[in-house]
């Protein structure tokens, strides 16, 4: 009987183990695409841009009046290789029409990145 019992804990040990292995391996997979996510379009007037420079690595950021900031950075399953184009094709004062993938969280300096825009009239 008492082995039964251990065999049983071990079994639930097992699945337990598992199931955390599952869930922190699926946390992995949604943080490494969360920029391919949440596409959405909105209309923005642009307040201010600049360059953050991480060690060899710049990240382009976008400041709208709303005071909502956005990145600008290639996506390569995506097929999005134009960021610094883009970038470019922004003016301060001037407002578009973008439509943005990922999330925001500051906490984690994450920000929506730009991945197309229409100026608007």
């Amino acid at each position: 009987m008492l082995k039964n019992e251990k065999g049983a804990i071990e079994i639930i040990v097992g699945i337990i183990i598992g199931i955390i292995i599952l869930g922190i391996l699926g946390f992995g997979i949604y943080c490494a695409t969360i920029d391919y996510q949440n596409e959405e379009t909105v209309e923005i007037t642009i307040k201010d841009k600049y360059i953050k420079r991480y060690s060899d690595s710049d990240t382009y950021l976008v400041v709208s009046e709303d005071g909502e900031t956005y990145k600008i950075e290639d996506l390569i399953f995506k097929g999005k290789f134009n960021s610094t184009d883009l970038y470019n094709q922004l003016d301060i004062g001037k407002t578009y029409k973008i439509t943005t993938t990922g999330i925001r969280l500051q906490y984690f300096s994450m920000y929506k990145n730009i991945n197309k825009i229409e100026k608007v009239d």
